[in-house]
């Protein structure tokens, strides 16, 4: 197995690890940041290896990005359980991802070729993954805090979900 694919593989396997740090030390949420930040670098460095070293493989294209939404979700589940207020986004985000799987699936079925993400969605997964550090490392963070982070977070998934339509319908029409 390449290392990219390796790091996908530690990716998912440090979902419980932050789970566990999460529910069952909740007085150290530095330390559940810290996993979560140890995951994210390790995403970035897949990538990075995978492209300058002509290591993109055909698991890795769905390894990677299974890595990174069951992340965010598992992260995002964890955090509606301690702050209610994050189930709105939690609940975009779901769907936001179910929608992108579908469509990804017909593309699939019809031989289309799904294209790797965009800016817009990289940009929406960076800001998910901050807004989510903050809330995890500010235990004590006020209501309008969480409020706004969320909102933030709900405006840039969106936009990458909003952006993400006229980019099926293209490759959808275009010819194999």
């Amino acid at each position: 197995m390449s290392i990219p694919n390796l790091l996908s593989v530690f990716r998912l396997l440090l979902i419980p690890v932050f789970l566990l740090v999460f529910f069952l030390m909740p007085e150290q949420s530095w330390l559940a940041g810290l996993v979560l930040v140890v995951s994210g670098a390790s995403d970035v460095a897949d990538g990075i290896i995978a492209r300058k070293f002509n290591m993109v493989t055909q698991l890795g294209k769905v390894l990677d990005p299974a890595a990174d939404k069951l992340t965010q979700a598992a992260v995002c589940i964890a955090l509606c359980v301690r702050h209610r207020e994050l189930i709105l986004l939690t609940v975009i985000f779901v769907i936001k991802e179910l929608c992108m799987l579908a469509g990804g699936c017909l593309l699939v079925k019809s031989g289309k070729k799904i294209r790797s993400s965009r800016w817009f969605g990289k940009l929406a997964t960076v800001v998910l993954y901050a807004v989510m550090f903050l809330i995890i490392v500010i235990p004590g963070i006020p209501k309008w805090g969480l409020y706004l982070l969320c909102g933030i977070s709900i405006g840039f998934v969106l936009f990458a979900f909003i952006m993400y339509i006229p980019e099926f319908l293209k490759i959808k029409k275009s010819e194999q």
